[in-house]
């Protein structure tokens, strides 16, 4: 009998709660939110994606197969600017932080929302629970992620007027990084045991909803226009 991909349950799962069906990310891509807002969710989502490649690191320690290892550690090197003229991406988000009007001590000294806290304790705990929902997890944020870029950087030019190259290249890396990024999660998912396929589906629909309660805690304290 042909093994059935998990990937396509995964998409199946994450799309019923897709970030860009937030009525936050509706509201930035509608030029809803005012800029104070936008500064806030920044400073948030920076202490995010400054702990994701450490997810990245489980997961790639935790891969059975030296292949998927290789292709993983090409990840890891993505997020961490290891390659020769790349920045890391935490940078990169300071970057557009610093681009909206905020300063890099604010940022990192902003005091962390539960939802925020949330999404970094689920994301740092599932890449440790097994290779199975480590995958799980890292795919259903990725897949989702070259989507919200294309979709952030037409709010920011069309509503916000922000045109500055520095501030945009977080978005730019990621509309392309992260295709590349899914695609090898992709595959590694489907090459799983089946008997791991329904912790990494479990982990995926974890995950996805972190990043949606994370979003409605920023929501939370918004003002929208």
């Amino acid at each position: 009998m042909t093994k059935l991909a998990v990937s396509p349950r995964i998409d199946a799962a994450v799309a019923s709660r897709a970030m860009l069906d937030h009525p936050f990310y509706q509201a930035w891509t509608e030029g809803r939110l005012p800029l104070d807002t936008l500064r806030a969710y920044a400073r948030q989502y920076f202490h995010h994606v400054e702990a994701f490649p450490r997810a990245v690191s489980a997961v790639h320690s935790a891969c059975p197969d030296r292949d998927g290892r290789r292709m993983l550690a090409e990840n890891l090197a993505e997020e961490e600017g290891l390659d020769a003229g790349k920045q890391d991406h935490a940078t990169l988000w300071m970057m557009f932080a610093c681009g909206l009007g905020e300063n890099e001590d604010a940022v990192r000294g902003q005091a962390l929302n539960a939802e925020t806290q949330h999404l970094i304790e689920t994301f740092r705990r599932l890449s440790r629970t097994s290779y199975a929902s480590g995958l799980g997890a890292l795919y259903a944020y990725e897949s989702q992620f070259p989507a919200v870029a294309t979709a952030k950087i037409d709010g920011l030019i069309e509503r916000y007027g922000v045109t500055d190259e520095a501030t945009l290249r977080f978005f730019k890396v990621h509309q392309s990084a992260d295709v590349e990024h899914s695609d090898v999660c992709r595959a590694l998912l489907d090459r799983l045991p089946e008997a791991d396929m329904a912790e990494a589906l479990a982990a995926s629909e974890e995950l996805a909803d972190a990043l949606w309660g994370f979003l409605s805690g920023v929501e939370a304290s918004a003002s929208l226009n």
